[in-house]
């Protein structure tokens, strides 16, 4: 039987490790290794690795039972599907959407009661509605909301079955439950004539790829940028609350209406090189080679820890330090391989701008309304692929 409190458990602590480890080395003088998996959190070694596809490929094991999409796919694989989306985002994310997208947020956190759950869902609503219209859709709020949730709560079982062997039931079950979702969701989408039109371009222009599913990347696609989207709004809003005299000398430069906001640009910085969306991820070696000083074989799973990157001593000073006037960013000094909340290299995410115009445009809007303050400063994760703040925190809010 699935045990919910056991996974969530086993998966913060994976990036617990992740955060204590960050910064440390091994006996042999490089990262520490995670059970039988080599770690590298060296920016040098790993901008070789991500802008290596060919050579170092990647490998989502479990996740993959909610299907396949530019997110778990190599090769001729991954650029057919790419080619699906790339030019969407982009024209998604030109300063002309700028007005627009601030818009959406305003409306959705204007009618938002003052609680950080009821935020949560005003920013989940409005980075889904601006998914959408980026393919000239409208979504359906709250039955979309629902399959979000529960993509969410399927990749988290998904990946903790990644590091846990699963039972043969357990895994039957994680899989059907995954299927399931993505039967919903495309029940959802071809409800409504204009998704299922858009779904049959999505397959129109996929003839090359083989066994390709129109709402698989659609899904896919939607929890990747949605989700990040959100986390990284929520974790700024964390450190917000953790810190007054920040938020007001923020607050204060966005009242100001200049164009420019650099302690705004760098709070969302800072927010993603400490916690970033995407906290680590696997590769699989696809041919024996020395990296780093280490001897890879071909087949060989190995971690990248963007944690690890993001806390280098030898990129950052004071790593360990949420400094939400960072130097670095401030001066617009530091090493872009040391800042990869995006990757970089071939595979980097293709909604970044997107992605960035959003959470800016969200915290703008976010303080604007509403003022925040923490009981505490305890930092708690909740991990399922993305790395958001745990529910229940001692966040408290109030209308500006």
């Amino acid at each position: 039987m699935d045990n919910p409190a056991q996974i969530e458990s086993v998966l913060n602590n994976l990036v617990y490790v992740l955060f204590a480890q960050s910064g440390q080395v091994g006996p042999n003088g490089k990262a520490r290794d995670l059970g039988n998996l080599p770690v590298f959190d060296n920016p040098e070694a790993v901008d070789v690795i991500v802008k290596a596809p060919e050579l170092f490929r990647k490998n989502f094991s479990l996740i993959s039972a909610l299907g396949f999409s530019r997110f778990n796919t190599n090769d001729e694989d991954w650029s057919g599907r790419r080619a699906i989306t790339q030019d969407i985002y982009l024209s998604a994310a030109r300063p002309a959407q700028q007005h627009p997208v601030a818009e959406i947020f305003a409306a959705c956190l204007s009618s938002s009661e003052a609680t950080l759950p009821a935020i949560q869902q005003a920013l989940f609503a409005a980075s889904m509605t601006i998914f959408y219209r980026a393919f000239g859709l409208v979504p359906d709020r709250a039955a979309t909301l629902l399959l979000l949730d529960r993509v969410r709560d399927v990749l988290r079982r998904l990946q903790y079955y990644s590091w846990v062997t699963p039972t043969t039931a357990e895994r039957a079950n994680a899989i059907q439950d995954a299927r399931a979702v993505v039967a919903d969701f495309a029940s959802l989408l071809m409800a409504d004539p204009r998704a299922a039109a858009e779904m049959d371009r999505f397959k129109s222009e996929a003839t090359d790829v083989e066994g390709f599913s129109p709402v698989e990347e659609f899904v896919m696609n939607f929890f990747a940028g949605v989700e990040t989207t959100v986390t990284t709004a929520l974790w700024v809003i964390d450190r917000l609350g953790a810190n007054q005299q920040v938020q007001e000398r923020i607050h204060a430069e966005v009242l100001s209406g200049e164009a420019q906001t650099p302690y705004t640009d760098c709070m969302i910085n800072e927010t993603m090189r400490y916690f970033p969306p995407i906290p680590f991820l696997t590769r699989e070696v696809g041919a024996d080679t020395v990296l780093d000083g280490r001897n890879l074989s071909a087949g060989q799973l190995i971690m990248v820890s963007i944690v690890g990157v993001h806390q280098n001593p030898a990129f950052w000073s004071n790593p360990h330090v949420f400094d939400a006037s960072r130097k670095e960013f401030m001066e617009n000094s530091f090493d872009r391989r040391a800042f990869i909340p995006f990757l970089t290299g071939p595979r980097m995410c293709g909604g970044a701008r997107l992605g960035r115009l959003e959470v800016k445009e969200a915290i703008l809007a976010v303080v604007r309304q509403f003022a925040f303050s923490r009981a505490d400063d305890i930092i708690r994760f909740d991990y399922a692929l993305a790395l958001r703040p745990a529910q229940g925190s001692s966040v408290s809010v109030s209308r500006r």
